[in-house]
C-alpha cells in the first residue's frame, strides 16, 4: 500500500475517533464512566491510530525500504479499529469477555507493527537514524505490555490490591512509554520538516536513554515498592523531556526563510506541556503512589491533552494536506487552511488547558474549570473541523498574507 494510501486510511479513521471522544462527552456521566469513555477514544483509538498509521510510513521513509505486504496494514487497521471499538463498547457495558477479546486484539495489532518495524530495520539501505527507530521499537514493547495490562483489567482476571496498582502501570506505560516515546521520536525529524529546515545535531540516544530508563525506574520502583527508586525514574524522565527542549531550540536557531506554521507552534506548545507534566510528575513521586493518584488529574490535562492530542492536530496540519495528491499549488493552498484562525484556536486550546490544569490542582475553583474545559473544546473544534474539511475550504479565499508568509504564493 502506497504512503498516501495510508495515510488516508488511517488518519481518516483517527479522526472520526478524535471527533467521537468530544461526541462521547455529552453522554451522561455514568454511560461514559466519568472521562473513561473520552479518554479511551482518544488515547486507543484517535492517538494509537494516527500513529500505526505514521509509524509505518515515516519507518520506511528513514530505512529505504519497500512497503510491507498489503494484508498485513489490512490486518494491522482491522485489529486496531476492532480492539479499540470492542473496549470501548465491552468495558461500559461491564461484558469483561469483550473487553478481553478487544485487548487480544489490540495486542495482536501493535504485534503487527512490531514486525513491520523489525522487518524495515533489517531490510535498511539506510541507517542513520537509528535513535526514531530505536524510540518506535521501545514504544512499541510499552505498548505491548501496556495493552496485556488492559486487557487482563478489564477482563475480570485482577482483583483486590493489585487492580489499583496495575491500573497505574497501565496508565503511565501506555501515556509516557507508548505514546510520548513515539511522538519524541518523530518529532526528530517532523519539526524540522514542517519547518523546511535541516535536522539539527542533538543529543537523541542520551534523551532516549533518560525517558525509558526513568519509565522503567517508575515501574520497577512501583513494583518493589522502593520509593527512592520511583522518584529517581520520575526525574530522568523529566530530565529526558528537557532534552526534547533542546532539540526544538537546536531547530528554532537554524535561520530559517518562512514564517512558522500553525503546525510547528502547535509542536512547540506540546513539548511545553511535555516538561510541564513531567516535572510535575517527578514532584509527585517524591510522595509515591498516593502523590501518583493526588497527580492524575493534573497527569491526564498535561500529557493526553496538552501534549499528545495537541500534537496530533499540529502533525495534521501538515501531514494530511501534504499526502493529497495534486500539484504543489493546491497543496500550498490546503497548508493554508489550516492558518486560518490559527492564533485563536492555539490560544483558545492552550489557554483552556491551563485552566484545566489549575483545577486539577485545586488551585482555583468549579467556575474557572469549566470555562477552561469549554475553551480547550472550541479550539480543538476549530483545529478538527479543518482537519475534517481543509480539503473544501481550499477553494476559498486562503491564501492570506500569514499564508503566504508561511507557504509562499
Amino acid at each position: 500500500m502506497r504512503p498516501r494510501s495510508v495515510t488516508a486510511f488511517y488518519q481518516t479513521a483517527a479522526r472520526a475517533w478524535l471527533t467521537a471522544a468530544v461526541a462521547s462527552l455529552a453522554l451522561p456521566v455514568s454511560w461514559r464512566l466519568g472521562v473513561w469513555l473520552p479518554l479511551h477514544l482518544a488515547l486507543a483509538g484517535a492517538i494509537s491510530t494516527a500513529i500505526s498509521g505514521a509509524m509505518q510510513n515515516f519507518m520506511l521513509a528513514m530505512t529505504a525500504t519497500p512497503s510491507p505486504p498489503e494484508r498485513w496494514v489490512q490486518a494491522q487497521f482491522v485489529l486496531v479499529t476492532a480492539g479499540a471499538g470492542a473496549i470501548a463498547i465491552g468495558v461500559p457495558t461491564a461484558t469483561p469477555w469483550l473487553t478481553a477479546t478487544g485487548g487480544i486484539a489490540f495486542v495482536g495489532a501493535m504485534g503487527i507493527l512490531g514486525w513491520m518495524l523489525r522487518r524495515a530495520w533489517r531490510r535498511a539501505l539506510n541507517r542513520r537514524h537509528a535513535t526514531p527507530i530505536a524510540a518506535y521499537a521501545w514504544a512499541i514493547g510499552f505498548v505491548l505490555l501496556g495493552a496485556a495490562l488492559g486487557a487482563s483489567l478489564g477482563s475480570g482476571a485482577v482483583e483486590g490490591a493489585w487492580y489499583p496498582h496495575l491500573k497505574r502501570a497501565h496508565m503511565v506505560v501506555n501515556v509516557l512509554g507508548w505514546a510520548s516515546l513515539t511522538v519524541v521520536g518523530t518529532l526528530i525529524t517532523l519539526l524540522p520538516t514542517v519547518l523546511r529546515l535541516r535536522m539539527p545535531s542533538w543529543p537523541g540516544r542520551g534523551v532516549l536513554a533518560l525517558l525509558v530508563g526513568g519509565l522503567l525506574a517508575q515501574l520497577l520502583g512501583s513494583d518493589l515498592g522502593w520509593a527512592w527508586m520511583l522518584a529517581a525514574g520520575g526525574i530522568a524522565y523529566a530530565a529526558g523531556a528537557l532534552g526534547v527542549v533542546l532539540l526544538v531550540f537546536k531547530v528554532m536557531r537554524t535561520e530559517r526563510t518562512w514564517a512558522i506554521p500553525a503546525a510547528a507552534f502547535h509542536m512547540m506548545a506540546a513539548v511545553a506541556w511535555f516538561v510541564v507534566g513531567s516535572f510535575g510528575l517527578a514532584l509527585a513521586l517524591f510522595d509515591g503512589e498516593a502523590g501518583f493518584d493526588r497527580y492524575r488529574a493534573t497527569f491526564l490535562v498535561a500529557f493526553v491533552g496538552g501534549w499528545l492530542v495537541q500534537v496530533l492536530l499540529g502533525a495534521w496540519s501538515y501531514l494530511l494536506p501534504m499526502a493529497r495528491p495534486g500539484h504543489p499549488n493546491d497543496r500550498r493552498r490546503a497548508l493554508a487552511v489550516f492558518e486560518l484562525a490559527a492564533s485563536l484556536q492555539i490560544v483558545l486550546l492552550n489557554g483552556g488547558f491551563v485552566l484545566m490544569a489549575a483545577r486539577a490542582s485545586g488551585w482555583i475553583g468549579d467556575g474557572p474549570g469549566r470555562l477552561g474545559v469549554a475553551a480547550a473544546l472550541a479550539g480543538g473544534a476549530i483545529a478538527l473541523a479543518k482537519a475534517w474539511w481543509f480539503g473544501t475550504l481550499a477553494r476559498g479565499p486562503v491564501l492570506t498574507d500569514r499564508a503566504r508568509a508561511v507557504w509562499g504564493e
